[in-house]
C-alpha cells in the first residue's frame, strides 16, 4: 500500500517539475556609450578600470599638462587666448616663413634616368612656364614615387601658376626634373584644451622651430552617463587626439543576461516572456525577475542568442554567471 502511495506522489510531482527549464547565462552589454577624448593631450592616469561602476561626471582619464613648442620657423599670426583662459580649439597660428610650396611631378622632366630620379633635400631652381620671369629657389621634400613637393626659400612666384623645376640656376634643359603648381603655404594651427598656464609669444612675433609657445594644464575625460565601464582603450603615456575613443560604458539598465541556445531551445522563449534569474554560486539562492528582450540567430555561432533584461533597478556586473529558469519549480 505504501509503495503505491509513493508511486502516485511521484507521478503528481513530475508534471510540475517538467515545467521548469534551467539554463546558464552570462551578463553582457545590451548597448554601450562610446566616450571620446574631446581634447588632445598626453594620458597621465586612468581613473576608472574596466568593470568598475561610475556615475555621470566621474573622471575616467586624466591628461598631463603640456608645454608646446613651434614645429617650424614662422610668424605668429593669431593668438586666441591669454594666461588663465579656458580653451578648447585653436590657441594660436604660425604662418611659415616660406610663403609657397609647389606640388610637383616628374612629368615634363628631361628624358633621362637621372632627371626623373629626385631626392628629398635637393636644392632646386624654379621658373614659371609662361615667360620665365617669375623665379625662385626651393628645397625638395616629400618624395612619393613620381610626385614630390618643393618648399620655396626665396624668390617671387604667383599662386596657381605652373612652373618648371631644374637642378641648376641656369635652367639648362637637361637639368629639368619636372613641372609643378604653386600653392599657398597655409598657417599652422596649434590646438589646445584646458586652461592656459603660460604664453610666451604674441601676434607678430617671429618664432624658430623648437621655441616654447605656450603651456596648458591637464584636462579630465569624464563619464557622460552612469553605468559600468566596459573598456578603457588608452594607457598612461599615450598621446591622444580629440576624436580618440578612450572608453566604453554600459549605461544603467543596459546590462542583460545572454543565453546561447539551439534552435529547438530558442523556440521555448518569446519576447516579453517572464523568467526567474539566480546569481550563480549564490549560497542564498536569491532569485529575481527578468523579461526576454529578444531572440536572435547568431551566424558565427550557428546558435541563437536569448537576451533577458533583469527587473528594473537591479544593476548587475558584466561577465557574471546567472541561472535562468523559465518557470518556478
Amino acid at each position: 500500500m505504501i509503495k503505491k502511495l509513493l508511486t502516485l506522489a511521484l507521478a503528481l510531482l513530475l508534471p510540475a517539475t517538467a515545467l521548469a527549464e534551467v539554463y546558464e547565462g552570462t551578463t553582457a552589454a545590451l548597448s554601450t556609450v562610446t566616450v571620446t577624448a574631446g581634447t588632445s593631450g598626453l594620458v597621465q592616469g586612468i581613473d576608472a578600470a574596466a568593470g568598475s561602476r561610475v556615475d555621470a561626471g566621474d573622471a575616467l582619464v586624466s591628461l598631463k599638462a603640456e608645454r608646446v613648442f613651434a614645429s617650424q620657423d614662422g610668424t605668429v599670426s593669431l593668438v586666441n587666448a591669454r594666461v588663465g583662459d579656458a580653451v578648447d580649439g585653436t590657441l594660436l597660428e604660425v604662418t611659415p616663413l616660406n610663403r609657397y610650396q609647389i606640388h610637383c611631378t616628374v612629368d615634363k622632366a628631361y628624358q633621362s634616368a637621372e632627371a626623373t630620379l629626385v631626392h628629398s633635400g635637393e636644392t632646386v631652381y624654379v621658373r614659371c612656364t609662361t615667360d620665365g620671369t617669375h623665379r625662385a629657389i626651393g628645397l625638395l621634400t616629400r618624395v612619393d614615387g613620381s610626385e614630390y613637393r618643393v618648399i620655396t626659400l626665396g624668390g617671387e612666384l604667383y599662386l596657381g601658376e605652373t612652373v618648371y623645376l631644374y637642378r641648376d640656376e641656369a635652367f639648362t634643359a637637361s637639368q629639368r626634373i619636372g613641372i609643378g603648381t604653386v600653392v599657398a603655404n597655409d598657417a599652422q594651427g596649434y590646438e589646445a584644451s584646458g586652461t592656459v598656464t603660460g604664453l610666451w609669444v604674441e601676434e607678430g612675433d617671429g618664432v624658430e622651430r623648437g621655441q616654447l609657445l605656450y603651456a596648458v594644464n591637464g584636462g579630465t575625460v569624464v563619464a557622460p552617463v552612469s553605468g559600468i565601464v566596459a573598456a578603457v582603450n588608452v594607457q598612461p603615456g599615450d598621446r591622444i587626439e580629440s576624436e580618440a575613443v578612450v572608453a566604453e560604458i554600459v549605461p544603467d539598465g543596459q546590462v542583460c543576461v545572454e543565453l546561447r541556445v539551439s534552435e529547438s531551445e530558442a523556440a521555448r522563449f518569446s519576447t516579453g516572456q517572464s523568467v526567474r534569474l539566480t546569481k550563480a554560486n549564490d549560497p542564498d539562492e536569491i532569485t529575481f525577475g527578468g523579461t526576454v528582450a529578444d531572440v536572435a540567430w547568431v551566424a558565427e555561432d550557428d546558435r541563437y542568442a536569448v537576451r533577458i533584461m533583469p527587473e528594473e533597478g537591479l544593476n548587475l556586473p558584466l561577465g557574471m554567471s546567472v541561472t535562468v529558469r523559465t518557470a518556478e519549480e
